[in-house]
Order: C-alpha cells, then sequence, then structure tokens
C-alpha cells in the first residue's frame, strides 16, 4: 500500500514538472512546496486524514426546555439538565456504553441523555468505533477503535461560573471592578434571603451594572459550569451571557437597565 502511495506521489510530481516548462530562457517557474495542494509534487493525499478513532465529545444542555433547548456548550462538568455524547468519526459502527445502557448502530454518533437523579460524583462514558479503514494511508489501522472518558456531574456551588471576576467593563478600560455571581434561596416566610447550595430559588448577580447592585433573579436556566445564558424581558435582569474559559479568564455581554454592557477579567483571587 506504501508503495501505490508513493507510485501516485511520483505521477503527480511528473506531471507538475511537465507542465512548469520556461516560456524563455530568463524566466523560471515558481517553486511548489505545499503539502496540501494537488498541483505540488509534495503532495500528500493522507495530510488531513486520520485513522479510525473513538474519540468523542461531551456537552451540556444550556437550556433544558423551549426554542434555544438544542444549544449545546463543551465540557465534561455537568449541571442537570441533559448531556450529549458526540462521537468524531463520521458515519461508522457505534456501541456506547453510559453505565448500565448500550446502545449499538451506525445512527448512534450522537447519544443525548437526560440527568434524572443523578447524584453529583464522577462517571464513565465509553465507546467503541468500527469502521472500513484507509490502509491505503494507514496500512497498521484496524477499523476498530475504543476509548472511555470521565465526566462530573456537580451541584450548584461547585460550579466555576459561581464566583467573583475580577475585571474591567469596556466603557471605563482604566477602572477595575469586581463582579459576582451566587445562588440563593429564601428562608423561612419568604421575606429574607440566603446564599445556599440547595433547594435553591435563583441566581443572584452582584455589580452587574457598575454600581455595588445587587439583583436576585427567580431562575437558574442557561446556567452551566463554564457559562451563563439569559434571555429575559425584566430590564434590570442581566440578559446575555457570562463565559469562563479553562486559564479562568472570562467575558461577558450583556445589558441592564437598557445598557449594553461587556466585561473581560479572570476568576477573582483575593
Amino acid at each position: 500500500m506504501k508503495l501505490l502511495k508513493y507510485i501516485f506521489l511520483l505521477v503527480i510530481a511528473s506531471a507538475v514538472l511537465a507542465q512548469c516548462k520556461k516560456d524563455d530562457d530568463a524566466q523560471e517557474c515558481p517553486p511548489c512546496d505545499d503539502p496540501g495542494n494537488p498541483a505540488c509534487p509534495n503532495y500528500d493525499p493522507c495530510l488531513d486524514l486520520n485513522p479510525v478513532t473513538a474519540a468523542f465529545k461531551i456537552y451540556d444542555d444550556v437550556f433544558s426546555s423551549g426554542i434555544n433547548s438544542d444549544q449545546w456548550f463543551e465540557d465534561d462538568i455537568i449541571y442537570k439538565g441533559r448531556v450529549k455524547f458526540e462521537a468524531v468519526e463520521d458515519s461508522a459502527n457505534y456501541t456506547w456504553y453510559l453505565g448500565l445502557e448500550t446502545l449499538e448502530g451506525t445512527e448512534y454518533q450522537e447519544v443525548v441523555r437526560t440527568l434524572i437523579d443523578l447524584n453529583s460524583g464522577t462517571y464513565t462514558a465509553a465507546l467503541r468505533v468500527e469502521k472500513e479503514p484507509n490502509t491505503a494511508c494507514f496500512p497498521n489501522d484496524t477499523g476498530l477503535d475504543s476509548t472511555f472518558r470521565t465526566f462530573q456531574v456537580v451541584g450548584i456551588c461547585d460550579l466555576l461560573i459561581m464566583n467573583k471576576f475580577k475585571g474591567v467593563f469596556d466603557s471605563a478600560p482604566q477602572d477595575s471592578v469586581i463582579i459576582e455571581m451566587f445562588p440563593w434561596k429564601f428562608l423561612p416566610g419568604n421575606q429574607e434571603w440566603e446564599v445556599a447550595c440547595e433547594d435553591i430559588n435563583g441566581v443572584g448577580y452582584i455589580n452587574f451594572s457598575g454600581d455595588s447592585d445587587t439583583i436576585r433573579d427567580g431562575s437558574t436556566d442557561g446556567l452551566l459550569n463554564r457559562y451563563f445564558e439569559k434571555y429575559t424581558t425584566q430590564p434590570f435582569f442581566p440578559k446575555g451571557y457570562l463565559q469562563v474559559y479553562p486559564d479562568g479568564t472570562c467575558k461577558a455581554e450583556y445589558e441592564t437597565y437598557g445598557v449594553a454592557r461587556v466585561f473581560t477579567g479572570k476568576i477573582y483571587e483575593p
């Protein structure tokens, strides 16, 4: 198989050299050195290909219902809602091992499951992929691959988004501020409230309007580990998103009281 590949490359190189002739004695053909270009003598038809792989991605559902319920965010730390497992390999036979459940078939490149009564902890998902291999490019590929990944189910207080963030608003880049998100619940009588991790009534925001304000929302929709998005018709609730990146930096674009705000910063560590 390797010999066929080299013969193929040699034929292409010969064709390119035959076409690259001097129009006159003073003009040289420009060099062609791009392995991704079929017209170049060093073209590699296997450059963008890979052996059969069982690699897969894990996503959390931003919204559990409604018109935006198919918006997904890639992460392996999950907070309620739905979780999606997506195989990287296209057009293969897939066998998923998800807890006590086994799914097999060509239709299972993606699997979506709802987290019902799943306690906080670490869980395992495994995938076996079978597909006709490209032996011309990968002579040792058997067309079979298996792998597994772990993911965590966590409570609201363990979410990275529930944090303090220090940074600046684009409207005042010289003035650093701290914004904060927190979960809260009512105390008995529903007159007072407190920050809490169980029996949550909603999410709170501190300084999102830039004037040390505290806003309490009676909803946790759109809440994930490193991402939060809010749709609302209430002008005082932040409408937009906040995203935390793996390195701890963050960016938020939202609107409160009719004012658009852009915040960039990182997790605050006093």
